[in-house]
Formats: C-alpha cells, structure tokens, sequence
C-alpha cells in the first residue's frame, strides 16, 4: 500500500509539472507612461502648448490684457487617440507667475474647471497686474485613460503675459 501511495505521489507530481510547463502565460501588461521628469537645470523651458499622443495641453494669454483689470489665461487639456480625461482622477494645476501679477487662486482643482468632460478639461486663471511682461507657468496633474490603461502624468506650460 504503501508503494501505491508513493507511485501516486509521483503521478501527481509529473501531472502538475506537466500540466505547469504547458500553462500559458498572459502577456505582460504594457509599461504605463511615465510623467515628464521634472524640470531640472538641463531640461527646455516650459512652453505654451505641449501635444502628445493622448493629449494636447495648451496654455494661452487673453488677445488683450488691461493694466489693473482683471484678465483670465485659459488652461485647456484635450484628450486624444482614443484616451480621455479621467473623471475620477484628482486633476490640480498649480499657478505661479512673475512678481507684481496677482493671481486670485495659486492652486485649482476639478471644481475650478470651466469644462471638465472626457474629451476636455479647460481651467480660466484670473490675474491682475500693472502693465508690462509677466511670465506665467501652470503645472497639471491629470490623467488621461481608455478601457485597457490609464496614463497619470504631471505637465509644466508657461507663457509671456503682456500687459497693456
């Protein structure tokens, strides 16, 4: 009897390494994108627009800014190649500008939003400044997604403000 447990012990052995060795194995899940590095001494300066394969991020002065009046720089994310913006992703911009331009909020959020649909997320900045130039810089945490994947990533646009 004894024997016969032994010899069954090896049976089922050779089944499962059999049956292990012939299994197969899902493919491996795609690297999800990695967000941009963040700015370092070597890295380009921030631009206005930044166009991806699964999004456009924009960032644009108003055609006439007023000295001492209030002006709004739009912040526009649009989804593409099939991805959209996530509705559940706690999307924040964070707003820096040049001495002397006012911002009302440093920091924004989905609740901020003019738009926030799965196409896109579009934010108004409101300043005020005196005239002159003004550099003005919007960095986004967002994350844009289809069925299979989703994409978190962190951007930097900036742009020369003129105000008259």
């Amino acid at each position: 009897m004894l024997r016969t447990l032994d010899l069954s012990a090896r049976i089922a052995t050779l089944v499962l390494l059999a049956a292990a060795c012939t299994r197969e194995e899902p493919a491996p899940a795609p690297e999800p994108k990695q967000a941009a590095p963040l700015a370092t001494k070597t890295a380009e300066p921030p631009k206005p627009s930044i166009d991806d394969t699964t999004f456009h991020l924009a960032f644009a002065a108003p055609e006439a800014a007023t000295a001492d009046q209030p002006g709004n720089a739009q912040l526009t994310l649009e989804a593409r190649g099939g991805y959209h913006v996530n509705q559940d992703y706690p999307i924040r911009v964070d707003v820096k500008g040049a001495p002397g331009l006012a911002l009302e909020k440093t920091s924004l959020s989905r609740n901020d939003a003019k738009e926030f649909s799965e196409e896109k997320a579009s934010f108004a900045v409101p300043f005020k400044a005196p005239g002159g130039s003004y550099d003005l810089t919007a960095t986004i945490d967002f994350a844009v997604c289809t069925k299979e994947t989703c994409v978190p990533d962190q951007r930097t646009v900036a742009l020369a403000l003129q105000v008259r």
